[in-house]
This record gives structure tokens, sequence and C-alpha cells, in this order.
């Protein structure tokens, strides 16, 4: 065991760490370097096999994907639920730095944000017209034969001039209902407390060891139950980059998710023509800037600011649509997919994947996501870390597994809600965009407005719905910049040189994804995701043995002295100047 004077010393800025944290930074730039180089030389053929690995990881490991999540999810319920909920992250008279609301905006904002927004519309109306994507393995063949014939009788009759009302116009049945709610059920399943469960255990390793146990706030000391002082060495020293991959290449693909919402927002709103490889990288390049300086400003003055900001803007973007819409059909159509999710949420977990075409299903949707979440979950979990100090784990689990997922299951709700009323009501409420052959994520955020309302309102929301995209884009390239800057600093604050390195890298890696994978660009982006968190999964095994482990015998501390853990926290609240 290392005295407190020991990891003092490591832990300084001119202590032994400083030159390994050089060494640490190198290798990992060294390493990102030879990826983009790669990638760049080999062109389509590095797309290709980007690609190919992901069809492997969907065929053959699937089912690890799944058995992480549930197992993430079980270990956050024991601890959440059993006595070792009192237990505080911090010294026991330590209180919360951040209120309520702030926490939750930055949670919210740093954990999901700009993606809520290109999937919001599209993913709950795709799911529900499985007679359209031929998906929803969740849904019966009655149910899905039933959507296809209300949808072919609702065209023909739209092709003969009848409009939504008329006499002889079709009305959707109750299969049709059902299939609306489990669209929307499916939806909350791949955004709710499953996903959250991996942010939730991350966050908490590395909030109870900083602040409770007095190890710095990195990756590595989440192991120390299991390896002791040797996470002083090489086998932290590669947790720590492997954490940084997982990192850049779930950080890449919201990115590259929030380009293609900004410039089906600039398309809508009339600003251009049509996106092009140009918008693209100008799109990245003045996002990496402004990500850059906010993170340099601090999380108190930038992300946190930025995060509320947002929040307030959402609130309006929803009281928009239930005001838009029929907030009747919104509100039980909601409430009906809770209670389904509720009821099947087990089942749906552990549901994997056993025929090819049902592979095919699993790997677009569940395991892109559960590799998504488990990429994310080095960095989101350290920024949930770095702004929870003072509250209890029943209090953290809480609020970061079940605030957001209510917030989810109300955003998924109402808008997946209002696409799929257009869809079944109106006339004009497609996200199927003929001219590509395929489905517009994200111009249906943006079309669903120019259908409710059309005229000045319809572009005074898609305004703001833009600002919303870009502040959560800038909000998550920005407190990535933070965390990969910790990373390799070994828990400390980041110096301002490194968080534009960083923010750089982070811009890089994601336009060479895009540019290089041409129309199989997201892909390209997803297939990154997916492959970067598999090695990173052995890193959440061991870190939730060592929390458990840790947790039993809580009683005793990992350095005993409270001058040195009081240190370490203040050092942590001049992050906020």
């Amino acid at each position: 065991m290392l005295s407190s004077e020991k990891i003092d010393a490591l832990i300084e800025p001119r202590g032994v760490l400083k030159g390994l944290n050089s060494t640490l930074g190198i290798t990992a730039i060294t390493m990102i370097v030879f990826f983009m180089l790669y990638a760049i030389l080999l062109g389509k053929t590095a797309n290709e096999q980007f690609l190919g690995l992901k069809t492997w990881i969907e065929s053959t490991l699937g089912w690890y994907y799944v058995v992480m999540m549930f197992l993430a999810f079980l270990v956050c319920m024991y601890v959440t639920f059993s006595r070792v909920g009192r237990i505080r992250l911090g010294r026991d008279d330590d209180r919360p730095e951040f209120s309520n609301f702030a926490w939750f905006s930055m949670l919210f904002g740093c954990g999901t944000g700009a993606a809520l927004l290109f999937f919001g519309v599209s993913e709950p109306m795709i799911h529900f017209a499985s007679g359209w994507s031929g998906g929803n393995p969740f849904l019966s063949h009655e149910v899905k034969a039933a959507v296809a014939a209300f949808f072919e009788a609702k065209e023909a009759a739209l092709a003969s001039g009848l409009l939504p009302g008329d006499e002889g116009f079709p009305v959707p049945s109750d299969l049709v209902a059902e299939a609306a709610a489990g669209g929307i059920k499916l939806t909350i399943f791949h955004w709710g407390t499953i996903a959250w469960a991996m942010y939730g255990i991350v966050g908490l390793s590395l909030a109870y060891f900083a602040f409770r146990k007095g190890l710095p706030l990195s990756m590595r000391s989440a192991l120390y139950p299991l390896i002791g002082n040797r996470i002083y060495g090489p086998i932290g020293h590669t947790v720590d980059i492997l954490t940084v991959f997982g990192t850049i290449f779930g950080i890449s693909t919201t990115l590259g998710l929030g380009v293609e919402q900004i410039g089906a927002g600039l398309v809508s709103l009339g600003l251009l023509a049509e996106k092009t490889q140009t918008v693209t990288i100008v799109s990245i390049v003045l996002i990496t800037i402004i990500a850059t300086a906010s993170a340099t400003s601090g999380v108190a003055r930038g992300i946190k600011v930025l995060s509320t900001l947002n929040s307030w803007i959402c609130i309006a973007i929803l009281s928009y649509f239930l005001l838009a819409s029929n907030a009747n059909y919104l509100i039980a159509s909601s409430v009906t997919a809770m209670g389904d999710y509720i009821s099947d949420a087990i089942s749906m977990t552990l549901w994997t994947a056993r025929s090819p075409e049902e592979r095919v299903w699993q790997g677009g949707w569940t395991i892109f996501y559960w590799g998504w979440w488990i990429a994310w979950a080095g960095f989101v979990g350290m920024f949930i870390a770095r702004i929870s100090r003072g509250r209890t784990i029943r209090e953290f689990m809480l609020g970061v597994m079940f605030i957001p997922s209510i917030v989810a299951l109300v955003w998924f709700g109402i808008l997946g809600s209002a696409g799929i009323y257009e869809a079944i009501y109106g006339t004009d409420m497609s996200i199927y965009n003929a001219a590509v052959n395929n489905w517009d994520y994200a111009g249906a955020f943006y079309n669903i407005f120019d259908v409710l309302t059309p005229g000045i309102i319809s572009t005074i929301a898609k305004a703001a719905a833009l600002a919303v995209v870009v502040i959560f884009f800038v909000t998550s390239a920005d407190s990535g910049t933070l965390v990969l800057g910790r990373l390799l600093a070994f828990g400390r604050r980041p110096p301002v040189q490194q968080r534009i390195i960083w923010g750089s890298v982070l811009g890089a890696v994601t336009l060479i994804l895009l540019v290089l994978g041409g129309d199989q660009a997201m892909k390209s982006l997803q297939a990154a995701s997916i492959a970067g968190a598999l090695p990173f999964t052995f890193v959440l095994l061991g870190m939730m043995i060592g929390l458990l482990k840790s947790l039993r015998q809580d009683g005793e501390t990992i350095v005993e002295n409270e001058a040195h853990i009081k240190r370490m926290i203040e050092r942590e609240l001049a992050d906020l100047s």
C-alpha cells in the first residue's frame, strides 16, 4: 500500500508521473496517428475492414455484449438498494457541489444529448413501421402484417384523392396501435436504464475510489482492489490507453451524428441547398474549435452553463410538441409504452439473435447501441464522477440510472408519438427518402416541424432545434476533451495545451472516418464504436469485481489520511475556477 505522501508525490505536477504522463500521451497520440494514417492510406479497403470487423462481432459476440450490459444493470441495482447505498462519495460530511438541476443537465448533455435529437422522431417510427424496415423482433407477424396492410391501404386512398377523415379512408386497427406502442417501447429500451447502468458502474467506481478512498480520478484507480499498487505500472497504463481509444471512437460516432443533424437543419432552414462534404468538413472544424475553447474554461463556466441552457431549450421543444400535436395521443402513447417497457424489460434485455436475419437487425440496432454505450462509458463515467462528489451511492445511482431514463421516456414518448401520429393520421409524414433509398434520420427531426406548424412558427422551432444540436455537440466534445486530458494526466486537471491537442484529435478522427467512409460513413463510425468497445469490456469486468469487493469492506480506507483526501478534493475544485 502506498502512503499518502508517496501518492501526493506521484500526482503532483513535478512528481514522478510528469515524465510518465508525457510518455503515455505520446504513446496514445502515436497509436491514434497510426490509425489515422492507416485509414487515409488504405481508404476504401480500411473502411471495408472496419465494417467486416463489425459484422464479425455481431455474428459471434452479440451475446457477450448482451451479458455485459445485463451484469452492469444487476450490479447497479444491488448497490442502489442494498445497505452500501448509504455510503457517501467523499468524506461523511461532504455535500454535492452542484444543484440537482445543474447536475441532471450535465448528466444528460454529456451522456446522450446530441443523439437524442438525431433519433428522437425517426427511431420510434422505424420500430413501429416494421413492415417498411423489416425489423423489430418484438412485434408478432400478425402485428407487422396489420401495419403493412394499413399503410398500403392508406397510400392507395391518398392516391385516389381521399384525405384522412374522409369516408372510406382506412382506420388503424388495435394491432396498429400495438405496433405504435411497441416502437416507442423498443426505443426506450435502447436509451433507458440498461444503457445508463453502464455509465453508472464506471462513474460510481471512479467517484468512489477518488473521493472516498483518495486515489487519483483515473480509470486505473478502479482496479486497485484487484492489483494494488500495480495500477501505477504497465497494467494501469494499458487500462487508460484502452479507455482513450474507446472514448475517441465513441465520441466520434456522436460527432458524426451531430454533423449529419447540423447539415440537415441548415438544409431544412433553406440556408443550404444540400448537404455536401464541404459542409461536413467546415462543421467539424468549427464545432471542434468551439468545443475546445469551451473545454479550456472549466466545468462550471463552460459545460455547466451550456448544459443548463440546453435543458431549458429541450423543455421548450417538448412543450411545442404537446401544443402543436395531439397532446392526448402523445401522453397516452407514452404512458402505454412505459407500462409495456416495465413489464418486458428483462426479457428484452436478455433477448439474443439466433437466425442470420435477427443478427443483422440486432447488430444494426441493439449491439450498435451497447457497443456505443460501452465505448462511451469511460468518458461519460469519468465526467459523471467528476461532478458527483458528495452524493450518496443511492442518490448517485437513482440520479444516473432512473432520472435520465424518465427523460428518455418523455422525450421519445412525445417526439416519437408525434411522428407516429402524423404517419397514421396525417398525409405527408414519412422518414423514408426514396431519392437516396435510405432512412432520413436527421431530416425527420426537422420535417415534423413543417408538418405540425407550417410557416414562421416552424422556422423558429427548427432554428431552436438546430441550436440545441450545436450546443449538445459542443458539450459532448468539450467534456470528452477534458476527460481525455485527465486520463493521461493521472486524474489531474489537464493543462490548456493538452485540451487543445485532444480536442483537435477528436475532430481529426471524426473527419477522417466521415470523409473516407463515403456513403458508408455512418456505418464506419458505428463499426469503430463497436470495435473500440470490445477490449474495454475486460476493464469493465475488473471494475465491477473491484467495486463490489471494496464496498463489502468499506470500513477500511486505501489511503488512511484524511488530510490527503482533503488536498485531492481541493485540487479537483480548482477545475471550477
